[in-house]
Order: C-alpha cells, then structure tokens, then sequence
C-alpha cells in the first residue's frame, strides 16, 4: 500500500460516509516490514501522510509507542478496540492509560469469531492494562472504572458511526440499556457501582432490555429476532463445515 492508495481510498469513503474506519491490527512482524519500506512505524506513517480527525476509527491500533499513541489522541479520532479478538490473536494490549491521558477517543467492540460478550470486552480492557502495569483500576482515572469505560465507549461508539447517540438527551437517538436489578452480581449496588458489577462481577445475561433508536429489540434478555438469527448462524455453520 502506498500514500497515494491510502488517500484515495479515504476520500472515496469520507465522500459516502460520516466517517472512516481501518484495520489498524498490525502483527509485530509487520511492523517492522512497514518500518523497512514507509520509514516510519504504521499508526506514525498513517498520521503523516494524511489528515485524521475526528472522521476516523482505528481499529485495534495495538502496536503503537508512546509517541503515537500521543498523536492518535490528539488527532480526535476514535480508537476502535476489540480486547477479546486482540487477546485471543495475541496482538498485545492497547496502551489505554496513556491514551485516556492525553484525552483519545475510544470505542468497544468485537470482530471476535470465538466469543461475542459486550461485558468481557470491557473487562479484558481493563485487565490488559491491570496485568501489563502491575497496578490496579487502571483506567478509574478518579472515579469508577466502569463507569469511566462506558462513558468513553459511548461517546466513541457514537463518533466512530456518524450517530447522534450515546447519551439520554433531546434530539438523541432512543439507544438504551436496562439491567436487571435483580440479578446476583448487582446485589447490594447502586450507583456508578451498578457499572463495575456488570462489567467485573456480570456477564452479558444482566442485561433484560435493549432498545435501538426507540424499538425494543431485546426483550426479558432475548432478542427478539433471536429464533430466525439462530437457525441462520447453524446453517452457516452446516453449510462451511460440509465445504471442508
């Protein structure tokens, strides 16, 4: 790839959509390559042929030094991360401290063919950084690590998709969240607390509602296209495993 693929092949995005998202998991052995050939490590040699902002999504963006962590951050664009696939592939951890510090954008998700669980990938951010550090509630800044992280998520999620959500507000979209209080892991919780207990004592079963820009699509904790999804992921699966 060469700069001039690269910025044709943003403007064509950028001229169709809000907002652009790239790839940006880049084994180590890569790294090097791109250095031999560009003169300059990946995240560094994107930032200095073109123009990221705000309209930008990195995905993963794990192998990035100091510097460039810096520079993503102030370049106002969202770090598009997916701390299952990132710890089941290896990749290393993303440098969050750091990139909170200088004030990145970040948003959760999974490209992840091995498991799909919006509370885990939350955790497994969190103790990347816990394990790498030696420290405890490394993104907490001063207040709740939860609460701290969903924010960040929905304010980023929000970026990266050119939506006019991620927060209760007027001329918002109606994209909302319940938990359910009874469940076992929020026993006892209130708060920002309700937050860790999801992310750090729960899993994805404390969530009972979902509701996308005011339609209720998860219902009592089920999806409700959920028979019609299953039994098109199992033919999916029957059908790759007979082209085997």
């Amino acid at each position: 790839c060469n700069p001039i693929d690269v910025e044709h092949i943003t403007r064509q995005r950028l001229r169709r959509r809000r907002a652009s998202s790239a790839s940006w998991r880049v084994p180590r052995a890569e790294v090097v390559e791109i250095l031999a050939t560009h003169g300059a490590t990946p995240v560094k040699w994107l930032l200095e042929i073109m123009d990221v902002d705000a309209r930008w999504c990195l995905i993963h963006a794990t192998h990035m030094d100091p510097a460039e962590t810096k520079g993503l951050a102030k370049s106002g664009a969202v770090a598009g991360l997916c701390p299952i696939t990132e710890a089941n592939l290896g990749d290393g951890i993303f440098d969050g401290a750091r990139y909170l510090a200088e004030g990145g954008r970040l948003g959760i998700g999974s490209d992840s063919n091995i498991r799909i669980a919006l509370a885990e990938e939350v955790r497994t951010l969190e103790y990347g950084q816990r394990l790498r550090d030696r420290a405890r509630a490394v993104l907490a800044g001063q207040g709740s690590t939860g609460r701290t992280l969903y924010d960040a998520a929905l304010a980023g999620g929000a970026q990266a998709m050119g939506r006019i959500s991620g927060s209760i507000a007027e001329g918002h979209w109606a994209d909302l969240v319940a938990l359910d209080g009874d469940a076992l892991a929020l026993a006892g919780l209130e708060g920002d607390s309700l937050l860790d207990g999801w992310f750090f004592a729960g899993d994805d079963s404390v969530v009972c509602d979902v509701w996308s820009a005011g339609r209720h699509m998860v219902r009592n904790g089920r999806h409700i296209h959920r028979d019609r999804i299953e039994a098109r992921y199992r033919k999916a699966i029957a059908d790759l495993r007979a082209d085997l």
